[in-house]
């Protein structure tokens, strides 16, 4: 497979998304042989969904389980449900743009943690074997330049063997 012809998109809620994927369409228009996988990566299950202390009455146990269970299916299912309105949004504009539907495939991952969203991304490139990784990004403050990082910049960082794309 021709990876250079391969690319995932990352994508989310953001008004960076939009510009990437507006970006990316302006690309990729009307050019043959280009697949896009547009990829969602979930937030990490909140830690009070992942485990409790536990009792020492079966019964007890049981249910605190079972509700556990309930809850952690209920977020996913929420989850679920928002990746598909971003899947919508960014094939809406792709389809827009002119970007055959067959073109454009998408995909869900779940990071371990919050270190893991860029490895989830690079790991979904090789097994697409994708040749481009694109990903939008919003300007911080300083101050927030201080606390927090960048996905693109990590991914520059980190993408060895891929074209990386940081849209802003």
């Amino acid at each position: 497979m021709n990876t250079s012809k391969y690319i995932l998109l990352a994508v989310d809620d953001s008004e960076a998304t939009a510009r990437a994927v507006t970006y990316v369409a302006s690309i990729i228009e009307g050019q043959p042989g280009v697949r896009l996988c547009l990829l969602h990566v979930f937030a990490p299950l909140p830690p009070k969904l992942l485990e409790f202390g536990g009792t020492e009455n079966p019964a007890e146990e049981e249910r605190r389980e079972a509700v556990q269970t309930d809850a952690r299916t209920q977020w996913i299912a929420r989850a679920k449900a928002c990746a598909e309105d971003i899947f919508a949004k960014a094939q809406s504009i792709l389809c827009t743009a002119g970007v055959p539907a067959h073109a454009v495939e998408t995909q869900l991952a779940t990071p371990l943690n919050g270190e893991a969203v860029v490895t989830s991304i690079l790991e979904a490139a090789r097994a697409n074997q994708c040749g481009t990784v694109v990903v939008g990004r919003d300007s911080f403050s300083w101050l927030q330049e201080l606390f927090q990082h960048h996905v693109g910049e990590e991914l520059v960082r980190r993408g060895q063997g891929f074209a990386i794309w940081v849209v802003e």
